[in-house]
């Protein structure tokens, strides 16, 4: 288990370092990753269409992801190699989504869209931070919830008196 916290938290750490990296080289350095400065409007439009669905349905869906009845399943049968693999596509997701908007804020000038998504993506982060207790509390497997007896009839003692003194 340690070992695939570690990797994980490698993971994590390397996309934030790559956006970290590319954000200092942006704004610090002045370095120029205008990439697609000359690009028509069309390709500007569809380029901000695809990244705004995919961040809006991927990132949803990757902090979701352990709750989905398979993997729960796997992650509480196979532990440490399921939570190697599935915590692994998660933060890649994730980090992918962020990696490529920071990127594309830089590669066509400054556009808001794409620092906006990448600040949401940003904010999901802290939700993924593969910790110590996280990775021990995604393996185990949940205890069900016991409801509480209720009375069956509505004729009990309870309500009988409750509604006599009406």
């Amino acid at each position: 288990m340690k070992t695939t916290r570690h990797l994980l938290t490698l993971l994590f750490c390397g996309f934030l370092l790559v956006s970290a990296l590319m954000y200092i080289c942006g704004e610090f350095l002045q370095c120029d990753m205008t990439l697609f400065a000359g690009a028509s409007r069309q390709t500007r439009f569809i380029v901000s269409t695809l990244m705004i669905l995919l961040t809006i349905s991927l990132l949803p869906l990757s902090l979701r992801l352990f709750k989905f009845r398979r993997v729960s399943d796997d992650l509480h049968q196979r532990q440490a190699a399921a939570l190697r693999h599935w915590g692994t596509l998660r933060i890649c997701v994730i980090g992918l989504l962020l990696v490529m908007n920071t990127f594309l804020y830089y590669a066509f000038e400054l556009e808001s869209t794409y620092g906006y998504l990448a600040v949401v993506v940003l904010l999901c982060m802290p939700f993924i931070v593969p910790t110590k207790s996280r990775c021990e509390a995604e393996v185990q497997p949940e205890e069900p919830v016991k409801k509480e007896e209720q009375p069956e009839n509505d004729n009990d003692e309870e309500t009988n008196g409750s509604h006599s003194q009406l």
